[in-house]
């Protein structure tokens, strides 16, 4: 019995892609959309008709129109295709993030085009972010589990008594002591509050030139403050450029740094503190702002402890100052690094990230 031929029509073709439960569109080269189907018209708040009288670009964000989507047409066309994620836009106003996938072809007669699926990730998104948070509670929670309730019940008691000494006027050098112990144990908590409610950042683009002006204004005067002189410096090609971060946050782990290094002097003599903003070697982490002191410097064997929790050789003081920064830096995506060496001071050192944007949305890609 012979084979029977089917006739592949391009209106056969279109109606098989049309009950793919994928969003599929096609483009002809002049990035005009010719065919979607059902499926990508509702996930684009439109209809049939209405998306094939647009072009692809109408489908992206109208900041990603001259750069991102040339380059994504570029990349077609020279390596035959593409995947990668994008803020697209319905045509109700509203964005999600697509996973987009391209590929190119040509039919028998010539004529070229493009192909593409399309995937709300929004759901992904939500799922990812949900997990970061966990993440994030789960870090938090290791370090205040049971600390508050093993130390504010004696911190009570132990205040209570004092106080009554110190009302009887007995043991007044006693009730002193405790009382400052008290109080220590109490501003424990305190900073321990302050470190579980540590907000998650809002990344904002801010001009270096701005950060470096809140630095010399702010850190300056609380180094001042410390009886410590302050210097800083920035690269003249770096002033005029920008940077992603949530300013507010970053200005708290710096003021960690800058109260570590004041207090890294034993003498009041030389007592200088200097922050610095350059380039680094980190290709993902290119921007660099330290803090340098030139004190006493750490010990190599306690080189590895001084981010640890809790850890500090210094008395009445928490030993959170250095984590609460490095948390701050994580967060954004930054890492913090420490060099020092006895006698010869301490260099504490916070790399960034300068964009977040991908090279495929920055520039043209050439050929």
């Amino acid at each position: 019995m012979a084979k029977k031929e089917v006739a592949f029509s391009p209106k056969l073709i279109g109606d098989i892609l049309d009950i793919i439960h994928n969003a599929i569109l096609v483009i002809d080269t002049d990035a005009r959309i010719i065919f979607v189907n059902t499926r990508t018209a509702k996930m684009f708040a439109s209809s049939v008709s209405a998306m094939q009288d647009l072009v692809l670009a109408q489908l992206f964000m109208p900041d990603d129109t001259d750069i991102l989507v040339v380059n994504i047409l570029h990349l077609i066309r020279r390596e035959r295709e593409y995947e990668g994620e994008a803020m697209l836009r319905r045509q109700d106003g509203s964005t999600f993030i697509g996973l987009i996938a391209g590929t190119f072809f040509s039919w028998t007669n010539g004529q070229e085009g493009m192909a593409f699926t399309v995937h709300d990730m929004t759901e992904v998104k939500a799922i990812e972010k949900s997990f970061r948070y966990s993440q994030r509670i789960a870090y938090l929670g290791r370090i205040v589990e049971d600390i508050s309730h093993q130390i504010r019940n004696p911190v009570m008691v132990i205040g209570g008594f004092a106080r009554r000494l110190r009302n009887e006027e007995c043991s007044s050098h006693h009730a002193r002591a405790i009382l400052d112990e008290a109080g220590r144990l109490e501003a424990f908590l305190d900073t321990l509050n302050q470190f579980i409610q540590l907000r998650a950042p809002v990344l904002r683009r801010v001009r270096i030139s701005d950060l470096l002006l809140q630095a010399d204004r702010d850190l300056g005067r609380l180094v001042f403050d410390m009886g410590c002189t302050w210097s800083s410096l920035c690269e003249a090609r770096l002033r005029e450029e920008s940077l992603l971060v949530d300013q507010s946050l970053l200005f708290q782990a710096l003021e960690a740094l800058v109260v570590n290094a004041c207090e890294s002097y034993s003498s009041g003599e030389g007592r200088k503190v200097e922050l610095r903003i350059c380039s680094s070697a980190d290709t993902a982490k290119p921007l660099l702002i330290s803090v340098r002191d030139w004190g006493g410097g750490i010990p190599p064997a306690e080189l590895s402890k001084v981010a640890a929790h809790f850890y500090t050789n210094k008395t009445r003081h928490t030993g959170l100052g250095l984590t609460f920064a490095q948390r701050i830096l994580e967060e954004q995506d930054g890492r913090l690094a420490i060099d020092s060496k006895p006698e010869a001071g301490t260099t504490v050192s916070c790399y960034l990230v300068k964009e977040r944007r991908r090279p495929i949305r920055l520039a043209r890609l050439e050929d």
